[in-house]
């Protein structure tokens, strides 16, 4: 029985003495590393003085004013702007014009006919025609582009003109 209590005692001993022994480089490597990487301490930057500003809006209008917020003038369509709702649509009204795209244009005497494609179909537009989902007519043909009045509500409910153009682009 004694050996069992001897064993383990001799063992703790003989580990204490190797702790001991190696603690002395691991401690010393180890401050050898501190010394070398620590970082030199950054010199903060000085935050800018704010300088104080008073804002006096006595003699000037409320930005949040309800009345100013609403649209001037009167909200109903203007005469001769709004389009025909009543009117037939025709087949590119279907479209978005930035959906639809100029392959060409031709004259056949007189008559300019631009040549549109959408959904891989070839259409021909002549003066008149309409396109686009903003009620847009062609006003102009030209070599390189269509010239197009539409027709959008504004935000007091109104109908506003708006030009815009298809501009022929060579696939790549």
């Amino acid at each position: 029985m004694s050996a069992r209590r001897t064993l383990p005692a001799l063992a703790a001993l003989l580990l204490a003495g190797c702790s001991a022994q190696g603690d002395d480089d691991l401690q010393e490597w180890m401050d050898g590393v501190r010394r070398r990487q620590h970082a030199a301490p950054v010199a903060a930057v000085a935050a800018p003085v704010a300088v104080a500003f008073s804002y006096d809006a006595r003699d000037r209008p409320d930005p949040f004013d309800p009345a100013r917020l609403s649209p001037a003038g009167d909200p109903t369509p203007t005469a001769g702007v709004a389009p025909d709702l009543q009117r037939a649509r025709e087949p590119l009204e279907a479209y978005a014009l930035d959906s639809l795209r100029l392959v060409g244009s031709l004259r056949r005497g007189r008559e300019a006919v631009a040549l549109v494609e959408a959904d891989r179909l070839i259409h021909q537009l002549r003066l008149g025609s309409h396109l686009g989902q903003d009620f847009g007519k062609v006003v102009a043909i030209g070599e390189n582009s269509v010239d197009i009045d539409e027709r959008v509500r504004d935000s007091s409910g109104g109908w506003t003109r708006r030009r815009t153009q298809l501009i022929l682009q060579e696939r790549r």
